[in-house]
């Protein structure tokens, strides 16, 4: 391999796609997250840089002005009186002034100057400040000159005139917030509002929640060499860090206030998103392609402000303790033996390289920073809490969603999980998932299967484990033809499997083609496997196989609802023995405004509703089809509670079928949905609404919930993913999707969030039948069943 082939996948391996899976934590991560290690990085970072500085420090500029801003809060949280002695030292021989008044980077210094004043008062530390300050309350022009030398005309005195640059949001505002809060004075505050909201206006994108460097009139043309969107990484830095150290200054009865905190929050939001496997963002935040190695300005910028905001309880702690905890570490990775922090972009107005020697004294103050936040923030703590936790996300495939459809889409069988999913490119596929007394064949491998593509998440197989070992593996497409296919999988211990060639199996005769997969053996039936989908017109069908799937009957068609595009969904359960079970519904809510919810059961070679009493025997069934009002009603949709829609089915401690559905109180809107469970007991189905739902996962498809699974061998466990809290409707931050475990006392159901991800919904879970109850689902960025880009996870333990 040569040096550049080297490098080149050194580069890659950091902006590679971050995984939703969580990281476990190493000795060196223990190691940079005691309190002893932050106090002596931090100060080996100050030393080394006032190292380079030399006898003759700068003075009342933005670059020191920056670095000493840390200073009195690392003083302060450290009880290391050398940090203030250094602070003081340095403000006296900037004799405690600024430069020009006017320029947002020459205010800088009076950070510095006014943190010192809260701790120790004396008023000729902010004489200077306020003599130059004060006189800018009440002006409404700039006058040539005074901002720039180049300016021939009045400009008018507001924000994106005067803090035109987003390093400007860094610079100034927390010294007219600091200001206000020391002279009593509410004109600091008034004129703080005014220009930064201006200010916001001329340089937010606010679709993309990130700052442009400059006039977004004008930046947003620029592109990079990639075709996005140029969002300078130190330049947000400096806006969420200004952030940062401004809101602690405002009155918590400020009427503004909230709004300073909610820019806050969004931008915290779409930073996650973009913070690389690594814990560190790159120098163009939303582009890593570009410039592609790890920048420590805006890394310790973001760093800062996040532990800051979790400190401060301006963010949800568990949704960002991972994120703050990763960038940290990231941090000290970079923080060479005699202090130097590298990986420092250089002085610039937009994105640039950055190399593992270049340190500068901006980015130091920002660490240092970073630093004060994390020993607040007591990481140590949080990461033995985190190790004790059973549930612990794992990655099963990186590309990959599903329908709840097609089943079983996941199975355990001789030692291993089998999880089918669609890729994004449209193929179905399988991962092989071992546990850890598995061989690495099985490790975690990937399968393709299906020879056909077709870019949607219904096409996702069916597995049912066959009496010769192999492993029978069912899928199709979504609508696009008439049959469907399938492979059987030979297994080893210590070989990865082997798929036999795919087969076809026309099961549709109409011009609409076959969906969704479902599998079912009757050993009472000699063993015969059942094979339940939909075809044609849209109509629910099944074949049966009575010599393990090397044929299959001529297809029957078990219910009949028209020839347009209505048609029942359904969900299965088989106890394996003797007895298949359906819950199902009247059509798709969005086509049926009373859209019911039935179940009827096959067992002894007829279909027969709830109590037993025959609807169709097979035979009957094949010249005339049942309707789906011929089963046993178990909810009305026509009530208030709206129409209903299936999601899983299992049987209960007593054997008896046990049923989750959702239901729609906002109609045809859904955006207000509920997850209910239905149980049958002593002749009769009750209904229980036990969660709020959420809003559907995108307008089109106004009932897609993010779904609800029951535990085959606990009826008092559920696992739901909602944008909601579960036992109140109040919507969860940014509306992201996240698991809960609900759990029946004598009291009704509790609720345990699982997941705490600000950037990835968390969707469609399923428990796996049998020996071992996993739980699965995906995650990830979810658009329509079209257009998705997620992973498959999983967890042992829930």
């Amino acid at each position: 391999m040569t040096v550049g082939s080297f490098l080149c996948a050194f580069l890659c391996f950091f902006v590679a796609k971050t995984s939703v899976e969580a990281q476990p934590y190493s000795k060196l991560d223990e190691y940079a997250f005691r309190s002893e290690t932050i106090e002596s990085t931090i100060r080996s970072a100050a030393e080394y840089q006032l190292g380079l500085y030399g006898k003759n420090i700068p003075t009342k500029n933005w670059l020191v002005g920056t670095f000493f801003s840390s200073f009195v809060a690392a003083s302060e949280q450290t009880g290391d009186a050398w940090y203030l002695q250094q602070a003081l030292k340095w403000s006296d021989a900037s004799e405690w002034d600024i430069n020009n008044e006017f320029h947002a980077d020459d205010v800088c210094p009076g950070q510095t100057y006014l943190d010192i004043w809260f701790l120790k008062g004396g008023d000729e530390k902010m004489a200077n400040l306020k003599a130059k300050l004060e006189p800018l309350l009440d002006r409404d022009v700039i006058k040539p000159g005074e901002l720039h030398d180049w300016e021939k005309k009045d400009k008018p005195f507001i924000g994106r005139n005067i803090w035109s640059w987003c390093d400007a949001l860094y610079m100034a505002p927390p010294v007219y917030a600091r200001m206000g809060k020391a002279t009593g004075d509410a004109r600091y505050y008034a004129q703080l509002h005014k220009l930064y909201w201006d200010s916001v206006d001329f340089l937010y994108d606010r679709d993309e929640q990130l700052f442009y460097r400059n006039s977004k009139a004008q930046t947003e043309k620029l592109k990079t060499p990639n075709g996005k969107q140029v969002f300078w990484g130190r330049g947000n830095g400096w806006v969420i860090g200004g952030l940062a150290r401004l809101i602690p200054y405002l009155a918590e009865d400020d009427p503004m206030r909230p709004k300073y905190i909610e820019l806050f929050n969004d931008l915290a939001y779409s930073l996650a998103k973009y913070q690389g496997g690594d814990g560190l963002w790159r120098p163009c935040v939303n582009d890593p392609e570009w410039h592609q190695m790890k920048e420590t300005t805006g890394s310790a910028f973001f760093v800062y402000a996040l532990a800051k905001g979790v400190n401060e309880g301006w963010l949800p702690r568990k949704y960002f303790e991972p994120v703050v905890m990763r960038g940290w570490c990231g941090l000290v990775d970079c923080v060479s033996p005699e202090g130097r922090l590298g990986w420092c972009q250089l002085v610039a107005g937009s994105p640039h390289e950055a190399r593992a020697e270049d340190t500068k004294d901006y980015g130091v103050g920002a660490f240092i920073l970073a630093g004060v936040e994390m020993l607040k923030f007591q990481p140590l703590e949080k990461m033995q809490a985190e190790i004790l936790r059973p549930f612990k996300p794992r990655s099963v495939a990186d590309d990959g969603a599903w329908t709840w459809y097609n089943d079983e889409r996941v199975v355990f069988h001789n030692g291993v999980f089998y999880a089918s999913y669609v890729k994004s490119d449209g193929k179905t596929a399988l991962t092989a998932f071992g546990l850890e007394k598995m061989p690495s064949a099985h490790a975690r491998k990937e399968m393709v299967l299906s020879s056909r593509e077709q870019k949607d998440d219904h096409n996702n197989a069916a597995f049912l484990p066959l009496k010769d070992g192999r492993l029978l593996a069912c899928y199709g497409t979504h609508n696009m033809t008439k049959s469907f296919y399938q492979r059987k999988l030979t297994l080893s211990q210590w070989k990865e499997a082997k798929a036999s060639d795919e087969q076809s199996f026309e099961v549709v005769e109409t011009k609409r083609g076959l969906s969704y997969q479902n599998l079912h053996r009757v050993e009472d039936e000699n063993g015969r496997i059942y094979n339940f989908f939909r075809g044609n017109n849209f109509n629910p069908h099944f074949v049966f196989s009575d010599d393990e799937a090397e044929s299959w009957s001529k297809p029957i068609q078990l219910i009949r609802i028209g020839q347009g595009n209505d048609r029942p969904y359904i969900k299965y359960a088989s106890n394996g023995r003797n007895r298949i079970d359906l819950l199902y519904t009247d059509g798709h809510p969005r086509i049926c405004t009373q859209n019911n919810v039935y179940h009827m059961f096959y067992s002894d070679g007829a279909f027969r509703r709830s109590d037993g009493s025959v609807i169709r025997t097979l035979e009957e069934l094949k010249a005339d089809p049942m309707t789906p009002e011929e089963g046993t009603l178990v909810f009305d949709g026509s009530t208030p509670n709206g129409r209903g829609w299936v999601w899983d089915l299992e049987y209960d401690s007593k054997g008896q079928p046990f049923g989750a559905f959702i239901s729609s109180p906002s109609g045809q809107m859904g955006t207000d949905m509920r997850y209910w469970t239905a149980r049958f007991s002593d002749g009769r189905w009750t209904c229980e609404q036990i969660a709020f739902a959420g809003s559907n996962l995108y307008p089109k498809e106004q009932h897609y919930a993010g779904g609800i699974a029951l535990h085959p061998e606990n009826d008092q466990e559920i696992i739901i993913a909602a944008d909601v809290f579960p036992d109140s409707g109040k919507p969860l931050p940014k509306r992201v999707y996240q698991l809960f475990k609900g759990s029946k006392t004598s009291r009704g159901w509790t609720w345990e969030q699982l997941t705490h991800d600000p950037v990835n919904n968390h969707l469609r879970p399923v428990i796996v039948r049998g020996k071992e109850n996993a739980l699965f689902w995906f995650a990830g960025e979810y658009r329509r069943y079209q257009e998705y880009d997620c992973e498959i996870m999983m967890s042992m333990e829930f």
